[in-house]
């Protein structure tokens, strides 16, 4: 089995293989629930309406809360110089299937939510339907991407 080789911007100065792009788009996207709790607490008066009006069910907030924090984990690790902490080298080479588990879970409660409101068609449920299908289909398809989780270049 021969080992692929990426370009060399492709990797860190400690010659840890980063990850594509899109994998920090995805991220975004799974803790956009995180992103909207920053916005709301930054904006102290209009906070709890911002709130409201995204979420007007609280367990749906709480959800999404949860669903993106493998998210908010994945990012803060993805940073890290993984040769100087062997124990954060270790979290990040078992993320790959807690990302899987992350789009998974972003998924069924999407299909949730449409439950809910009875498939009722809404533009803002299907892109994100599409997106986080989207975001599925491109990390358990890219080599480069569980190359990084790796460690190495395979």
């Amino acid at each position: 089995m021969s080992k692929k080789i990426y370009a060399i911007r492709f990797y860190t100065q400690s010659g840890d293989l980063k990850p594509p792009t899109y994998f920090y788009y995805g991220l975004l996207f799974l803790a956009r629930t995180w992103a909207l709790l920053i916005i709301s607490v930054a904006s102290r008066e209009t906070g709890n309406k911002l709130l409201g009006i995204f979420y007007p069910d609280k367990s749906h907030f709480y959800l999404g809360l949860a669903s993106g924090l493998i998210a908010i984990i994945l990012f803060l690790l993805s940073g890290r110089d993984h040769d100087k902490h062997p124990f954060i080298c270790k979290l990040w080479q078992k993320g790959y299937p807690f990302l899987l588990l992350s789009i998974l879970f972003d998924l069924g409660l999407q299909v949730y939510y449409l439950y809910l409101d009875k498939f009722q068609y809404s533009l803002e449920a299907s892109v994100q339907l599409v997106l986080v299908l989207w975001l599925l289909l491109l990390c358990t398809r890219s080599n480069h991407l569980k190359a990084s989780f790796k460690g190495t270049s395979d």
